[in-house]
């Protein structure tokens, strides 16, 4: 009782007791999960306050297994991260508070909302491998009952990661188990055992076998848990029939932080990334091929939010690219990739929910012109679309130029680091076309005749989105002064606020404001000279407006008939990157082979007993003659033997 209302304690029990509440008080879920998420934001936003104050919080002790030392445990990192997700589970329940008008049983999203919610920041005050895994493992099942809330094929999507996930768990719990043989062979102390710094004062390095499949295996679990390719692929199917809060709230928001936060902890305290060279490259390379391979998915895609769901995949890559460099830029870079990306990509999905909830639409050919209907909406739209392409001075800009310094810096010595550089570039141009294409496609354009009617959502709809955008325009323009000074140096416990060569946010929003105004003026300037409207002659063939629409799933579609590409869309599109189907055949595989060698066996076993059955009559029916003679000696042998019992044990009377 001592420890129940500590902060640390209250960060989890808070969200678990309203889950509680949401399930048993249906009427009131959504004030039950607003209420919940302020409170537990207070204690984060107060744990974090005493961490930059350097007073710091008591940890809370928890029972030992197997001599490992257990507690509930707060640093820099994780207190950092503990206060990104209660504001985005603020916002996104927010969000759905007015806004969700969705069947009657959405108390199992406000219920599996907050049982994930207090799972996840177990899983970030977590002081050892075994309490993280715990509360990793709770967070599979927890996600697994959000998605099945929702529309269409939830069991897939639900099914799909769960088995991705589950396989992720295992290998996290192999390279836990790995680790602790590891450490004890470093002389390590069970007691001693700490997730947090605290294990050495320095890192291992990565030149022990032990060592370094451990890291392998810990690190595959993070970046499944991240969404990284090819254990990406349940995130486009949820995409498809989970609503937008949950999409923003998991995979865009959640999964990242927890997913990079147990990937910096593995690279930025544990181990050194450098000291194997094999290893680091295989990372980047995984990071290189999610950014490019989602990329291209997203680029030709003719559905908003798979288009999106994409993207939630492609940016990991920028974050393992920044991290596995393994350099203090590099890591810092990727640390603020993955606050920004959980900030504009949330913002993305909730403005694409808000788009499908006004139009019951998601169907880019069914789109278009939504500008003027939703302004508020599009403008947080447009603002997280910038931010996600890399456009400058916004918040997506900075942390990936601090990703691309790292290679510059490794590329100095060793030049193939470019190669990187490169990738990661050229992602950036891919990601700016293909939301060109959303932007068209949902807001621009001519809107068709059905979507006349639609109007802007309420305010509980256009809000949160809206704060996330602005969220994105400070973060870009205050980088040195607010996100890296405050939230990035202190999560990482290391000076990291360099100049980025010559590039300044605020000059470079200066400058773009005035071509801005250059081309507002000539605007205004061009619209005092009205075009005459002339009919345009077509082969006697008279077209209507919704025949010349021209929708911005046609931008690049002409991209499949590259042979490469068509190649590259054939797998992809018939699943052949997707490691579910290849886990599902191995299953199924062994399902069969194991009933196979159990009916074998079975069969195996009744033919013995069968056989010998079979001897035993042989046997016996030597003794069948069929002469009355005969058994008339068998009965006279039977009296006598019982008439000589009898008499036996009459004499021992």
């Amino acid at each position: 009782m001592r420890y129940l209302f500590q902060p640390m304690t209250l960060l989890v029990l808070i969200p678990l007791v309203g889950a509680l509440l949401a399930f048993l008080i249906r009427p009131a879920r959504r004030y039950i999960a607003i209420a919940a998420a302020l409170g537990t934001g207070y204690f984060a936003l107060r744990i974090f306050l005493d961490g930059l104050s350097g007073t710091g919080t008591s940890p809370i002790p928890l029972p030992e297994v197997f001599g490992i030392a257990n507690r509930l445990q707060v640093d820099g990192l994780s207190g950092v991260i503990l206060l990104l997700v209660s504001g985005f589970a603020f916002l996104i329940f927010l969000y759905s508070f007015r806004f969700r008008g969705g069947p009657r049983d959405d108390w199992k999203f406000f219920t599996f909302a907050l049982l994930t919610y207090g799972a996840a920041n177990g899983a970030l005050l977590a002081s050892s491998v075994l309490v993280l895994y715990f509360f990793w493992g709770v967070l599979l099942f927890t996600v697994y009952g959000l998605l099945f809330y929702g529309r269409g094929d939830v069991e897939m999507a639900a099914r799909k990661m769960f088995v991705l996930n589950g396989v992720a768990d295992f290998l996290l719990l192999f390279g836990v188990l790995v680790f602790i043989i590891y450490t004890k062979q470093q002389g390590v102390e069970p007691g001693q055992l700490a997730y947090f710094p605290g294990v050495r004062a320095e890192r291992f390095a990565l030149t022990d076998p032990l060592a370094i499949v451990a890291f392998v295996c810990i690190a595959a679990a993070a970046l499944t848990k991240a969404g990284a390719f090819p254990m990406h692929t349940w995130i486009p199917k949820a995409a498809e029939s989970a609503p937008a809060e949950t999409m923003a709230f998991i995979p865009a928001s959640l999964d990242k932080l927890l997913g990079i936060y147990l990937f910096v902890r593995l690279c930025y305290s544990i181990f050194d990334i450098r000291s194997n060279l094999t290893v680091q490259l295989i990372f980047l390379t995984i990071g290189a091929v999610t950014v490019l391979a989602a990329v291209f998915m997203a680029i030709v895609q003719k559905d908003a939010m798979r288009l999106l769901s994409y993207h939630a995949v492609s940016q990991v890559g920028y974050m393992i690219l920044g991290i596995a460099s393994g350099t203090v830029i590099g890591i810092a870079g990727g640390f603020f990739h993955m606050m920004n990306h959980a900030i504009y990509k949330s913002a993305l999905f909730l403005t694409g929910g808000a788009v499908r909830r006004q139009t019951g639409e998601s169907d880019l050919e069914k789109l278009g012109g939504l500008a003027r209907a939703m302004p508020v909406t599009f403008f947080s739209f447009l603002i997280a679309a910038m931010a996600i392409s890399g456009v400058p001075p916004l918040n997506g800009f900075v942390s990936k130029w601090l990703v691309y310094q790292s290679f510059v810096e490794l590329g100095r010595t060793q030049p193939f680091f470019l190669i990187f550089l490169v990738a990661g570039a050229f992602g950036s141009v891919l990601t700016l076309a293909s939301f060109l294409k959303l932007t068209h496609s949902l807001f621009l354009g001519r809107r068709p005749k059905p979507l006349e009617g639609v109007k802007e959502v309420s305010f509980t709809g256009w809000f949160p989105p809206l704060v996330m955008a602005l969220a994105c325009i400070a973060f870009g323009l205050f980088a040195f002064r607010l996100p890296l000074r405050y939230l990035v140096s202190p999560a990482l416990s290391a000076s990291v606020i360099v100049p980025l060569g010559h590039f300044s946010p605020l000059a470079f929003a200066a400058i773009i404001l005035v071509i801005m105004s250059l081309g507002f003026l000539i605007y205004l300037v061009g619209g005092s000279y009205k075009p005459r409207p002339r009919k345009v002659f077509l082969g006697a063939e008279e077209l209507t407006e919704e025949e010349m629409h021209f929708s911005g799933t046609h931008f690049y579609s002409s991209i499949k008939e590259v042979k490469i590409f068509g190649e590259f869309y054939r797998f992809a599109e018939g699943g052949s990157f997707d490691p579910f189907h290849y886990i599902e055949s191995v299953a199924r595989a062994l399902g069969k082979a194991v009933k196979g060698l159990i009916d074998d066996s079975l069969n195996a076993l009744t033919r013995f007993i069968m056989y010998f059955f079979n001897l035993a009559g042989k046997g016996l029916s030597r003794w069948q003659t069929g002469r009355l003679t005969f058994y008339l000696g068998w009965i006279l042998l039977g009296i006598l033997i019982l008439i000589l019992f009898l008499i036996r044990g009459g004499g021992g009377a």
